[in-house]
């Protein structure tokens, strides 16, 4: 998880295998880390419960 403002660093960023964005709507600048990183667990848990 990256940086609130910022995102991951691109060091970082090379390591990984893919690297997603929580996309937000309206007039909303960011979410904290905790909101955005229960919402990737959440969309890749149902993702996974799909493909079973």
């Amino acid at each position: 998880m990256g940086n609130e403002a910022w995102g991951l660093p691109d060091e970082d960023a090379e390591l990984a295998d893919k690297v997603v964005a929580v996309p937000m709507w309206g007039k909303a600048e960011s979410l904290n880390l905790s909101s955005a990183a229960a919402v990737c667990l959440y969309a890749t848990a149902s993702a996974q419960r799909r493909h079973r």
